[in-house]
């Protein structure tokens, strides 16, 4: 797999800086259920290679800061934008998503 190289842009600046913030704010525990059970959901479908290599496969950027950040770099390809509570429910019920898997 090719490694990309994330480019330094406002719009990338702005990304690491969210990704990064909300990152510690979760673990601090400040971050509602539903967005928990995205980032968990975003961590499972890049278990395979971005946790690994510590890199966005489709920008570069790092991770887990990357899976923080509202707005998808991967076009929906993986997963979505984060989601309201409303909608990410109804997100898990069309996807069959096991509530369980995200929880652990």
């Amino acid at each position: 797999m090719e490694k990309k190289k994330p480019q330094i842009t406002i719009k990338n600046i702005k990304a690491y800086i969210e990704g990064n913030s909300k990152m510690f704010l979760s673990k601090v525990g400040f971050q509602a259920e539903h967005l928990k059970e995205q980032i968990s959901y975003r961590m499972l479908q890049c278990k395979d290679d971005c946790i690994i290599n510590k890199k966005c496969k489709y920008c570069g950027c790092e991770v887990p800061g990357k899976l923080y950040v509202n707005k998808s770099c991967n076009n929906g390809e993986r997963f979505p934008d984060l989601m309201s509570v409303k909608e990410w429910e109804e997100f898990k019920k069309q996807n069959n998503i096991n509530e369980q898997e995200l929880h652990n």
